[in-house]
């Protein structure tokens, strides 16, 4: 699977849940996509303390790169969307955009993706950096730390995400992140409590062991709404 993921840049407060639950609507319509999540800030803070969160976020899935791009052309109704003043309204003008690679990991016996709740969390981290060598880094990375993140209490979702090459006419900043993590909980209390498991240690170990990388990581804990595809 191809997730494409696009950014707020800005760090205002985010705009009302009825204007989220239109655009929900509006993502629903686009074509070739399987499934996609919105995302709006948690309002509290981790351990990790990275600063605000973005205003809105998004995660759009496609099975494969060729119908992503299809819909980041002119005359494609993703790239439509985002000209209209809902999307303003709740992302904002300025973002960034990344098509990714899409690793998932499933805990045993637990539903990825659950009923929609407006207690739904993520956990979204950033890797905006580079490793020393990049394959080294994904061979360690995705080999361990996934792992113990599947032994988060109540975690419905883990997946890691890399990069890619992509084609597109959308009018954002295009980065380059070299990974993006995702861990997903049924509520915001859920996440706080597994970020204070006993898992956490062992996380913290782990980071020890990484290959040489450069630019830190970001956390940001975000509410979670899901959109089903045509």
């Amino acid at each position: 699977m191809i997730s494409y993921f696009l950014t707020a840049r800005e760090q205002t407060l985010p705009a009302e849940a009825d204007a989220f639950a239109e655009l929900r609507t509006e993502l629903a319509r686009i074509p070739q996509l399987r499934f996609a999540e919105l995302h709006r800030p948690a309002g509290v803070e981790t351990y990790h303390r990275d600063g605000a969160a973005p205003r809105a976020a998004m995660r759009l899935v496609f099975d494969s790169i060729e119908a992503l791009e299809s819909q980041l052309m002119p005359g494609a109704r993703l790239l439509e969307l985002t000209g209209s003043a809902l999307w303003r309204h709740v992302a904002g003008e300025q973002m960034t955009q990344q098509a990714m690679l899409t690793r998932t990991y499933l805990p045993s016996g637990r539903v990825p993706i659950g009923a929609d709740s407006e207690e739904t969390c993520s956990y979204l981290v950033h890797y905006p950096g580079r490793a020393e060598d990049l394959n080294a880094w994904l061979r360690y990375y995705v080999n361990h730390h996934p792992q113990i993140m599947l032994d988060y209490p109540d975690v419905m979702q883990v997946q890691v995400f890399t990069c890619l090459d992509w084609c597109d006419a959308m009018p954002f900043e295009r980065v380059s992140y070299m990974q993006r993590n995702q861990l997903t909980f049924p509520s915001i209390d859920a996440l706080m409590c597994a970020l204070e498991s006993p898992v956490r240690a062992r996380m913290r170990a782990d980071n020890q062991n990484f290959p040489e990388f450069t630019g830190g990581a970001t956390h940001f804990a975000m509410r979670t709404s899901f959109v089903n595809g045509i």
